[in-house]
């Protein structure tokens, strides 16, 4: 686009992080974001699992295939791009390995002050 970034996206139902889920059965189809400012393609390259937020601004009817497709129009605001599952830890204390052996600090409401 000429005066900002046009994306094509798959819709796809979010985790609570806001992460794109994997699935793509579970899509509701698909939609256009605008993005007012130039996005180079090599930041977003195809199939990367991207989160936005915008406002919807009307639509769009666009070849898809061998038929018209009517996209809705997002203005983006805000665009979160995700990188690939290898980034995710699983949560493991970095003095405890995982196993039985935990100790007293394992625990999500653990605070670090005197127990007396």
């Amino acid at each position: 686009q000429k005066d900002g970034t046009r994306i094509e996206i798959l819709q796809l139902p979010l985790d609570r992080s806001t992460r794109p889920r994997y699935d793509l059965t579970q899509s509701q189809g698909r939609f256009i974001a605008i993005h007012r400012e130039f996005l180079d393609p090599a930041t977003i390259p195809i199939g990367t699992r991207i989160t936005v937020t915008g406002e919807v601004s009307g639509s769009i009817t666009l070849p898809l295939d061998e038929t018209d497709y009517t996209y809705p129009v997002i203005d983006i605001k805000r665009v979160q791009v995700w990188a690939g599952l290898e980034d995710v830890a699983p949560r493991i204390h970095p003095y405890m390995g995982p196993g039985p052996y935990w100790g007293p600090y394992w625990s999500p409401f653990w605070q670090p002050w005197p127990y007396w």
